[in-house]
């Protein structure tokens, strides 16, 4: 990145490109999400802003006016971003990002990440937990702009030091455990591997289900202060990393395992509650919680991101267990 002044936005080839250089103008005007959220009067959500960033699409031409006017630039500068993101849209056919008003659906294109920001290496495992065509893109988006991601959740994550400081105190230690959701602690149900009620695929997925069923022991592994991640060993498929499903950034995404990437939708922010804790994914900010809410008390019922409601379902406990008889070291 230059650093006497912001990047060029007519150096950008492709929509992944003119993305990436978009992140590194936000660098280069010291502002973090919440600031520039502040600075936009309010137009530019952080959530929407991650969401944006970590795309590989060109953003709307309203989110490039506000965007680049609230980061300092001036009137001639934004017309030339504006100018440019018209250039490629006009050349490569790539359409704007309509994702937040509902409207047609993103035109992908090949991502060209920040060469000064490199991406998450992969740890390798003997299996992976589902279909590569499943996740594949999902995963892929991830792993690319995971740097981008988790930075912008730490920006995001600004202002809530004191209450991190609160529930880091009392936080799980690394270990084995099982998750229990609140309300549902006295019928012996916890979180651990399961299928869509609904019959729509057969892959693994997170469900509230019988405490002694047979399923793989779940590892919690500090990653930061009050950052976690959930691991699921399993004694035939290895180790899988809990994550929701395509880093999606909207409500209702199932929780599912898959290669761990360290990418910011397989992390999980733990925020202390009376009853237990709440279970906040770093890339959305938003809550765990069981899909059909707190009245659903039956097995099977599937774990998802949802819009934090305060409610017990989306309160876990972490009950101490024994290392599973399969794993031997850890």
């Amino acid at each position: 990145m230059d650093e006497d002044g912001p990047p060029d936005p007519a150096q950008a080839t492709t929509g992944a490109e003119y993305v990436a250089a978009l992140a590194r103008l936000r660098r280069w005007s010291g502002l973090t999400y919440r600031r520039l959220a502040s600075a936009s009067g309010g137009t530019l959500p952080v959530s929407t802003v991650a969401g944006v960033l970590g795309r590989t699409t060109l953003p709307r031409e309203d989110f490039v006016a506000a965007f680049t006017a609230a980061c300092g630039l001036d009137e001639a500068e934004t017309d030339r971003w504006i100018r440019a993101r018209r250039n490629l849209a006009a050349g490569t056919g790539d359409q704007a990002d309509t994702s937040e008003t509902g409207a047609d659906p993103e035109t992908p294109v090949s991502p060209s990440p920040d060469p000064a920001e490199p991406a998450q290496p992969r740890r390798s495992l003997a299996r992976r937990w589902w279909p590569a065509i499943a996740a594949a893109a999902g995963l892929a988006v991830a792993l690319l702009f995971a740097p981008t991601l988790i930075r912008g959740v730490g920006d995001m994550l600004e202002g809530r030091a004191a209450a991190s400081q609160t529930a880091t105190a009392q936080a799980p230690q690394d270990g084995w455990y099982q998750i229990v959701p609140a309300h549902v602690a006295d019928r012996g149900l916890c979180v651990s591997e399961g299928r869509e009620r609904s019959g729509r695929t057969s892959r693994p997925l997170a469900v509230q289900t019988s405490c002694s069923a047979e399923g793989p022991g779940t590892y919690l592994k500090t990653l930061g202060p009050g950052v976690y991640e959930i691991q699921w060993h399993h004694p035939k498929q290895g180790v899988g990393c809990l994550g929701v499903d395509g880093a999606y950034l909207g409500d209702e995404a199932l929780l599912s395992p898959s290669d761990c990437i360290a990418a910011a939708h397989q992390r999980f922010l733990l925020e202390r509650d009376r009853t237990g804790f709440r279970l906040r994914p770093v890339h959305s900010g938003k809550c765990l919680g069981v899909l059909g809410g707190e009245a659903d008390i039956h097995p099977g019922a599937e774990i998802a991101q949802l819009a934090c409601s305060g409610k017990r379902d989306q309160i876990f406990r972490f009950e101490p267990v024994d290392r599973p008889s399969w794993v031997t070291t850890g």
